[in-house]
């Protein structure tokens, strides 16, 4: 950054928080905008698309208004920036009374803004949670810390080095933090406090405990990481305090492991392309709270392995299925709660304010009303008697608040008007003194009019000159005679102002009454947000509470819509589905006004890996898909698409089916596709369930077909997994001789006057050929390529059953222009010509030709 020794204080005074900055973007508080200069500025001004303009000393600047920052600050994190909030730390009074007439204000930053540091509703997503994740190593442990202060979730979990990966990827945070590199792992590093000892003292210190027992003894990687997000949050939040709960330590064995490959494949929580419509969660979302969105995401993300835990989830969901009077009316209650978790983060925050307070009024009296609707039904589930202990106790408080706060409070505190009449007779008096002195105002404005003989004379105010008089230029004389009592204050172009000693009394005992009034409601919010704060623990409980009950229902409502049924869980590694149906699939197909297939599958001692042959279209993936979603959100605790369903548990969950480059890391389709192959074998035991399709497809048909067949053996000896294997090599279903778990299956296609018909159902016994041609002609390959493929398919099979060589009789194949011209001898010429025309692409012309041509080769030959 470019500077002068004769940069004047101001800008001195800029490049100082600038360098505390570092690399955000510096918000500059000048008056009612935030500035931004020299390279900030460019970037700045390209992201959000504003004016970059130049002070008069060339450099460059931009700026935003306060009253519309956040959404600026909005565009800019979603580009990947963070911004350092430089605030007036004082008013241009006290800088002058301090430090003289031309004391320049003092500013300094009060918040890093960072993706993982939001609390404000307009920068955050209301249905996602906002993680943010720091990364700590001690030794060969590592460990992530991870927290969302707008909610006050706070986790922390010990794994693997390879395991950090896919345990990110469950959180899918919005930032990540570290110390050290890690191969693999995106994140910020070089960050401070990343110390197992600092830790420790940074988690006393912060939730006031002599030891750490009570948390579970968390090991040292995890301590180290627990301190340096510590300490990341006090560097960014300065003065706030960002909300956190006491922190829960997740095993890591708690859960179905999914790595980031297997997410993607089956696009559980967004799509391929970053959305959420189309997704599992898209799709299965009933959630009628945002809070429920967020935890149904969480849900999904991690898919218990406790078969306990799963069956509580299951017998609430099934409690709400059996009565939907009830669940709708449920519904209808939770729709209009508040969202008491995130309005509670900005409370604790200090970027809270009246309506905050409001919304835990509403919502913890809503949940109160809940809970004892709720325990009045009979033969209730245990974890429902376990979550209505959480909707009361705030008595208190909301009747406090109930008290204190007008129905609807404003967003904005700065200029009062949230207490409520009768709550503070002092404030009243205030107010009155107050609403007294404007009528004053009033009266005083009717009889200068009089007076003056001018009606169109008007009492007005602004933020500069306060109370005073404005009359037309053209009546101005009267007021501006000696004797008139009144003073000149500003001449305007239509207008002219005045002030009178009267109209100042009475402006001062309106200005000293708001005043008065205004500071005594700021320290009533101090106060109700202090006692709301105080109570953080026990509200955040009840704000959980409402999400699982709001989960649950909205389960019951996707099942009762789909007709799904409620899984048996099985301690055996097994998989019995009986009817199943992918969720997102059926739901498109029935907009279309078509209907799913389903299938069975049955995965268990004797057969436990699936070898799926059958064309391309026909649905294989769809299955594969399909099994994997169905065992995930039965772990997840919701009723599944089948007719039945029973599933052994998984311990983790594997899903290779399609591949792309991955240029930025210098990898190819067949090397990502490699990789994951390699992870899964890695990894796999005898409790997971694995989903592969056409492993070894990207490279040479000799080496694929190697790789594909050295692959399943292992899957089958030492693995040992439930596994669904697809593929087009049908040389891999001589494996089921050897192979005793290995069972073949096969999408059913069939052709029908030269059309194929996709079938879409799974059927025992191999395919009896790929269809690939086939599928071709159906996608619209050109008839002369289509015609091509057939003669090079029957020299390749011909050669192959004369050899037993999968390329063999290539060697005398005529080139492709050769053939495309002049094909071999075919049986019926006329048949064979009229396959060859396609009408929509001829001209006129052409078409009288070829009329001509298929007249001749009607006619019988000459003797």
């Amino acid at each position: 950054m470019a500077r002068a020794d004769a940069d004047t204080p101001m800008m001195q005074q800029y490049h100082r928080l600038k360098a505390e900055a570092g690399d955000a973007l510096l918000f500059y508080r000048m008056g009612d905008f935030f500035e931004l200069f020299f390279e900030d500025a460019k970037v700045a001004a390209a992201c959000l698309d504003i004016a970059l303009t130049k002070r008069g000393d060339g450099v460059p600047m931009c700026g935003v208004p306060i009253h519309a920052a956040e959404s600026y600050l909005a565009r800019l994190i979603r580009a990947g920036h963070r911004v350092a909030i430089a605030e007036q730390i004082e008013s241009p009074a006290e800088a002058r009374k301090a430090r003289g007439s031309k004391a320049l204000v003092e500013r300094a930053i009060v918040r890093l803004v960072t993706p993982g540091t939001l609390t404000e509703d307009t920068l955050l997503d209301s249905g996602s949670a906002n993680w943010l994740a720091a990364v700590g190593r001690v030794g060969e442990e590592c460990a992530i810390a991870a927290c969302d202060i707008s909610t006050g979730r706070f986790e922390l979990v010990a794994c693997s080095g390879h395991e950090l990966a896919a345990e990110l990827a469950r959180l899918g945070p919005a930032e990540v933090i570290g110390a050290d590199p890690l191969p693999g792992i995106e994140a910020r590093w070089n960050h401070d406090g990343f110390d197992s000892i600092a830790g420790e003292r940074a988690l006393k210190r912060r939730f006031g405990l002599a030891d750490l027992d009570g948390l579970g003894g968390p090991g040292r990687a995890e301590l180290a990481a627990a301190g340096g997000l510590l300490a990341y949050l006090d560097a960014t939040q300065r003065e706030a305090t960002a909300f956190l709960g006491l922190p829960r330590r997740v095993q890591r064995s708690a859960h179905m492991a999914i790595d980031a490959a297997t997410r993607a494949s089956l696009e559980i929580c967004r799509t391929a392309e970053g959305a959420l419509a189309g997704s599992l969660l898209g799709e299965i979302d009933r959630c009628v709270t945002a809070a429920g969105r967020r935890l149904l995401g969480s849900d999904l993300a991690a898919p218990l392995t406790d078969r306990a835990a799963i069956e509580d989830r299951l017998d609430l969901v099934a409690w709400f299925t059996e009565e939907p009077i009830r669940r709708d009316r449920l519904r209808s209650a939770l729709r209009s709660l508040p969202d008491l978790g995130r309005a509670l983060g900005r409370l604790v925050a200090g970027r809270g304010g009246p309506r905050d307070l409001a919304a835990l009024r509403d919502g913890l009296t809503g949940a109160s009303d809940l809970a004892a609707t709720l325990a009045a039904q009979a033969l209730r589930p245990r974890l429902l008697d376990g979550l209505l202990p959480l909707l009361g106790g705030h008595q208190a408080l909301t009747a406090e608040l109930g008290r204190a706060l007008i129905a609807s409070p404003p967003l904005d505190a700065a200029k009062g008007g949230f207490i409520a009449e009768a709550y503070d007779p002092e404030l009243d008096a205030l107010r009155s003194a107050s609403s007294d002195g404007r009528r004053a105002i009033a009266e005083l404005e009717s009889r200068y009019r009089d007076a003056t003989g001018v009606s169109a004379l008007k009492i007005r105010h602004n933020a500069v000159l306060g109370y005073h008089v404005e009359v037309p230029a053209r009546y101005a004389d009267r007021l501006l005679a000696p004797d008139s009592g009144f003073t000149h204050r500003q001449t305007m172009a239509g207008a002219v102002r005045f002030n009178s000693p009267a109209l100042h009394e009475e402006a001062s005992r309106v200005l000293e009454a708001g005043g008065h009034a205004l500071t005594l409601e700021q320290t009533h919010l101090a106060r109700l947000t202090a006692s709301a704060v105080a109570e953080a623990a026990p509200i955040s409980a009840t704000a959980d509470a409402l999400a699982r009950i709001d989960v649950a229902a909205a389960l019951a409502e996707r099942a009762g819509e789909g007709g799904w049924v409620r899984p048996a869980l099985d301690d055996t590694p097994c998989l019995e589905i009986e009817g199943g149906r992918h969720p997102v699939v059926e739901r498109a197909l029935a907009r279309g006004g078509e209907r799913f297939v389903a299938n069975d599958c049955c995965l268990g001692a004797s057969d436990r890996l699936w070898l799926i042959t059958g064309p391309n279209m026909g649905g294989k993936s769809t299955f594969l898909r399909q099994v994997a979603l169905i065992a995930l959100l039965a772990q997840a605790g919701s009723f599944v698409p089948a007719a039945r369903a029973r599933v052994g548990l998984v311990d983790r969950l594997f899903s290779r089916v399609g591949a792309s480059d991955n240029l930025a890391r210098g990898r190819s389709t067949f090397m990502v596709e490699m990789v994951e192959t390699a992870a899964i074998l890695a990894q796999a035991t005898s409790r997971s369930l694995v989903i592969l399709d056409e492993i070894g497809r990207g490279t040479s048909t000799y080496d694929g077909l190697a790789i594909a067949w050295a692959v399943v053996e292992a899957m089958h000896d030492e693995a040992r997994s439930r596994t669904l294997f697809a593929t087009h090599y049908h040389e891999l279903t001589r494996l089921a001789g050897r192979l005793p778990c290995l069972s073949l299956h096969n999408v059913r296609a069939r052709e029908w006057k030269g059309d194929l018909v996709l079938l879409h159902e799974v059927a025992e016994g191999a395919a009896d050929r790929s269809y690939g041609i086939a599928v071709a002609r159906l996608a619209g390959l050109p008839p002369a390529v289509v015609s091509r493929a057939k003669s090079v398919l029957a020299k390749l099979e011909a050669g192959r059953d004369a050899t037993g060589g999968i390329a063999a009789g290539l060697d005398d194949l005529p080139l492709f222009a050769a053939t495309a011209t002049t094909p071999e001898a075919p049986a019926d010429p006329l048949a064979d010509a009229l396959g060859d025309i396609d009408p929509d692409a001829l001209t006129p012309r052409e078409a009288l030709e070829a009329l001509y041509r298929l007249k001749a080769l009607s006619q019988p030959p000459l003797p």
